[in-house]
């Protein structure tokens, strides 16, 4: 189960998460690897929520993750909020999401379409050495580069899954539960 690998894209509620935010990065930028930062924290050391924008779509191209074009992150509705608590002593910054959210998926080469309820909810934390951990819950869609031979991976998973990001990008799935539904099958 635990294969490093380099995240290319994670879709749904973590794209939410790394992009509420009106400050620097805390974690370093590595090609693609998520660059996560923080919402400002409000005055009195109280957490902030946020809504979270719908994200811009966007494509990858055949041979990358599936055999052809798909389109991901085509929100149709999000009503996503997230919830940004103050530093804990150790440096850990906990951004939490709640609420709803639904995209579609789309194969450029059939246009074969799926939309796919991507609510979570989630828990990221980012770690003061530029690491982070995302603890996800519920329906999330998740896109993986292989970088060791462990699989290129586009899926769906329904269920609880644990990731772990090292300061470089490498994602490594700490535990994973539930169903996993395999995101290019289900566009072919």
């Amino acid at each position: 189960m635990s294969h490093p690998m380099r995240a290319l894209l994670l879709s749904g509620v973590m794209a939410a998460l790394g992009g509420c935010s009106d400050t620097a990065p805390t974690a370093a930028d590595a090609g693609n690897a998520p660059v996560i930062t923080p919402k400002v924290i409000g005055q009195g050391g109280k957490p902030t929520r946020s809504p979270v924008p719908p994200g811009e779509p966007l494509e990858i191209p055949a041979g990358l993750i599936c055999s052809f074009t798909v389109v991901a992150s085509e929100a149709l509705r999000s009503k996503l909020v997230v919830k940004t608590f103050p530093p804990k002593a150790n440096g850990d910054i906990v951004q939490a999401t709640n609420g709803r959210a639904f995209q579609r998926f789309t194969n450029v080469s059939t246009g074969k379409s799926i939309t796919v309820n991507i609510t979570g909810p989630g828990r990221f934390t980012i770690h003061a050495d530029g690491s982070a951990t995302l603890d996800a819950h519920g329906r999330w869609s998740f896109f993986f580069v292989d970088v060791t031979n462990a699989g290129t991976k586009a899926f769906i998973n329904s269920g609880r899954i644990v990731i772990d990001f090292a300061p470089d990008g490498f994602a490594t799935v700490v535990s994973q539960t539930g169903h996993e539904e395999d995101l290019c099958a289900l566009l072919s």
